[in-house]
């Protein structure tokens, strides 16, 4: 699991439950600045996120953001407007930023990815 800032707290709550009740294995990545991520050694950047994994990236912002790290075969999930207004609990709830929609997420992805490759 990739994001940065305010989301990686949305993906440590997805990534418990996604260990306590589906049984996953779930490394989590905080990518601060992609440009100076990519400014590290290969060897550094397959070690934080394994081009050989499924990966999957969480954003507020717009997905493209984080598409250059998860590659061809992850996936993106992130916000394609904005200009809305509420309290942050309840857009994060609305745009399904929390921690069991996420996990729902993840879980729809790794079932598409296995029956695809299958």
């Amino acid at each position: 699991l990739i994001a940065n800032g305010s989301e990686v707290a949305t993906l440590v709550a997805a990534a418990e439950l996604l260990e306590s009740k589906n049984g996953l294995k779930v490394s989590i990545a905080s990518i601060i600045s992609e440009g100076l991520f990519r400014l590290q050694s290969k060897s550094y950047q397959e070690s934080v996120i394994p081009k050989n994994s499924p990966l999957f990236g969480l954003t507020a912002g717009l997905p493209i953001n984080l598409e250059g790290l998860v590659g061809d075969n992850g996936k993106v999930f992130g916000l394609d407007h904005f200009g809305y207004s509420a309290p942050a609990n309840v857009l994060d709830d609305k745009f399904g930023f929390t921690g069991e929609k996420v996990s729902q997420n993840v879980l729809e992805y790794l079932n598409e990815t296995v029956s695809i490759k299958q």
